[in-house]
């Protein structure tokens, strides 16, 4: 993309916020986008595809995330049957994505499984676009700035996220110095580091004991039906913090699939 056309696109407000929701660990098992597009500051379209990942295999945690299951998408396209449907919204176009480095890597990844070439397009990440841009903001995931935004939003739902990255988006760009993008990189938010929402820094000790589990659970269980999956007498160790399932419910998953849990 040509530097007038991403600071026009800029100025103007075109751009389209994009989510996707993935059926297991691997970033090429998308199983659900949410397009969004904006013209002038206004959203124009709204688009929600339900995909049948090439490889066919659904993760209790990921389901438990988005709640999109194997049945949901049994009859949906692959999503090279609708790359044509959808790469208008995407080549030479700016992208928004909420912590975009997972969304991009996922649809770049999709594109490499199909053989397909990754199209020009320019991203920004809206959770750094947030952090620098609302300065009263101290936690800065997707549920946090909704809420500040006043939108409602239900979390996981691929339209839903995508809707609430827009209207970042909408909000922010104005008002950020268009100097401080990384024009000569894909991601415009290249140089901006992301921050830690405050209330995982100041919750970090008191938090301890819910991160641990009951040490029966550090033993593999090895009597597994399914032996060939990624887990199986693997050593995993968790570390960080975990949103949208608690550590013992996590620890319980990957045990019952054999996993050396430290």
């Amino acid at each position: 993309m040509e530097l007038e056309t991403i600071i026009r696109n800029l100025s103007e407000l075109c751009f389209t916020a994009i989510d996707f929701e993935t059926a297991n660990e691997k970033r090429d098992s998308i199983c659900s986008i949410g397009l969004i597009t904006v013209v002038n500051g206004k959203i124009t379209e709204k688009k929600n595809h339900l995909i049948k990942p090439k490889e066919f295999r659904f993760t209790e945690i990921n389901k438990r995330i988005h709640g999109i299951s194997e049945s949901d998408v049994l009859n949906a396209p692959e999503f090279n049957q609708i790359w044509e449907l959808i790469s208008p919204y995407i080549e030479n176009q700016i992208l928004l994505a909420h912590n975009a480095d997972f969304d991009i890597d996922a649809l770049n990844q999709t594109l490499i499984s199909y053989n397909i070439k990754i199209p020009t397009y320019k991203y920004i990440c809206t959770q750094k676009l947030a952090q620098e841009t609302f300065p009263t903001l101290q936690n800065f995931r997707l549920t946090d700035v909704a809420a500040f935004l006043g939108l409602n939003l239900t979390h996981h739902n691929s339209l839903s996220d995508a809707i609430i990255a827009a209207e970042i988006g909408i909000n922010a760009i104005p008002i950020f110095n268009k100097s401080f993008y990384s024009y000569g990189h894909a991601d415009l938010t290249h140089y901006i580091s992301k921050r830690s929402s405050t209330d995982k820094k100041n919750n970090y000790l008191s938090g301890l004991e819910k991160k641990s589990f009951d040490k029966t659970l550090l033993k593999p269980n090895l009597e597994v039906a399914n032996k060939n999956n990624p887990f199986y007498n693997k050593k995993v160790v968790f570390t960080g913090d975990l949103q949208n399932i608690s550590r013992q419910d996590a620890a319980i998953e990957i045990q019952n699939l054999g996993a050396d849990i430290n």
